[in-house]
């Protein structure tokens, strides 16, 4: 009877502390909420000095409100210091560094153009990340397609039949656009291999062997889903989709755009893309080949073949279910941003300045990044050749990685110390471990 009584006694007070819990968090909460509109908003501090704008104003993300501004002598009030990764210098980082700064990044791009990007010794000094992975914090993963609809319309789409019959295309009616020339995909190795065995349309400056029409040579870079070049690259069956790098989960417009207008991409780059088609099969995949003569037989069977080319345009034809990829649906629904939002607070910088808004004002425990916040591979992966040799350009990319991961390291050495330190000092600890092959 007493051991009954203390369990109840016992269980009574558990269930009352767990009460407590929750009125004690919803109090916390509703009192930031209450601060955040009667206080001064807390500030982001873009630290990046080439940023094409200038600006100091309140951004206001829900129910959090921040100040955001790229003036750097608000950098003792900053709660966040903002950071855009094409635009990283290796001796301009924010140093000391106060224990109230969490430091963000966003960084769409490849490792192509910082090359210490993908390395821990880099990554793991910032709390809170946007890249093209899964695993970061806002995951870019599908931001060059704009939008779901886009994927399901017939707006752009042409029957097998009218693409059979554009006798201003010689079969099996490839196209190619590309004018980023010297990639760490081996891309142009890999598409001289190609045109030897099947016709090419090549319009950009990579291999370039037509010209577009004159009212699209001016600013198609620019306008890389206008009208008129999608009804442009519509009439054709195939379109090139190889990556310029290769990394997990880094998917541009060069995948998602053939799937806009009904072409099949050839798609060499992210060895996770079959999560992100919208069907099973969506795409002809370039590491299902031994060497592109093998592509090139199948392409010119498949250009013939009426049902067997429409099966790999089923998110167009069929009506019914157009996207059976329950991953992609989930990411179209629930992902915070893609390019197709017209409006200023739909843009990518935005979006990413809410995120860390929220972020730093209810950061919790310090969360570090790691690899897997970019998850690139260290060492450049191409597309297979014929010759079954590398591209010349891999010695250098190599190098260059190699470079990174050296800058990264010494990057950490520096952030570690929590000193100031010029461009000059970094370049005096590189160089010679450069000329040392101490990398």
């Amino acid at each position: 009877m007493r051991l009954a009584r203390r369990w109840i006694i016992g269980s009574t007070c558990l269930i009352l502390v767990g009460l407590l819990h929750f009125v004690y968090w919803d109090l916390v909460e509703v009192f930031d909420i209450e601060q955040s509109e009667s206080s001064a908003p807390i500030e982001l501090l873009w630290w990046t000095r080439h940023m094409p704008w200038v600006y100091d104003e309140v951004r206001r993300c829900g129910v959090f409100e921040c100040r955001v501004t790229n003036k750097r002598k608000r950098l003792a009030s900053a709660r966040a210091v903002l950071f855009y990764g094409t635009f990283l210098e290796t001796g301009d980082f924010p140093l000391p560094r106060s224990l109230q700064h969490s430091w963000a990044l966003l960084h769409e791009e490849s490792p192509k153009n910082v090359a210490y990007a993908p390395f821990d010794d880099f990554l793991q000094h910032f709390n809170f990340t946007s890249t093209f992975s899964r695993y970061s914090d806002l995951p870019l993963t599908t931001q060059w397609l704009p939008s779901a609809h886009d994927l399901i319309s017939m707006d752009y789409t042409m029957s097998f039949d009218f693409k059979s019959s554009n006798l201003n295309v010689a079969s099996p009616s490839v196209v190619f656009l590309n004018s980023d020339c010297d990639t760490m995909s081996g891309r142009e190795h890999y598409m001289k291999e190609l045109m030897r065995h099947i016709n090419v349309d090549s319009f950009g400056s990579c291999l370039h062997n037509k010209d577009l029409p004159a009212s699209l040579q001016k600013d198609y870079m620019d306008n890389l889903y206008s009208p008129k070049l999608l009804r442009f690259l519509s009439r054709y069956k195939f379109m090139i989709a190889i990556e310029n790098a290769v990394c997990e989960d880094y998917i541009t417009e060069k995948f998602w755009r053939p799937l806009v207008v009904g072409v099949i991409p050839i798609y060499f780059g992210s060895p996770s893309i079959r999560d992100w088609q919208p069907q099973k099969k969506s795409a002809i995949l370039v590491k299902d080949f031994p060497n592109a003569a093998a592509l090139g037989r199948y392409l010119m069977d498949l250009s013939e073949n009426k049902t067997e080319y429409d099966s790999f345009r089923g998110h167009k034809l069929n009506r019914s279910h157009p996207i059976q990829n329950e991953k992609l649906l989930h990411n179209l629904i629930t992902y915070p941003y893609h390019m197709g939002v017209p409006t200023p607070e739909g843009s990518l910088i935005q979006v990413f300045e809410c995120a860390v808004c929220k972020y730093a004002t209810y950061r919790g425990p310090i969360r570090r990044a790691n690899a897997r916040h970019y998850n690139c591979p260290l060492v450049p992966i191409y597309a297979p050749l014929e010759s079954k040799k590398e591209p010349n350009s891999l010695a250098h990319w190599r190098s260059a990685m190699k470079v990174g991961q050296c800058q990264a390291r010494i990057l950490k050495t520096f952030f570690s110390s929590n000193k100031p330190y010029s461009e000059a000092q970094f370049a005096a600890e590189l160089n010679p471990r450069i000329a040392e092959d101490r990398c």
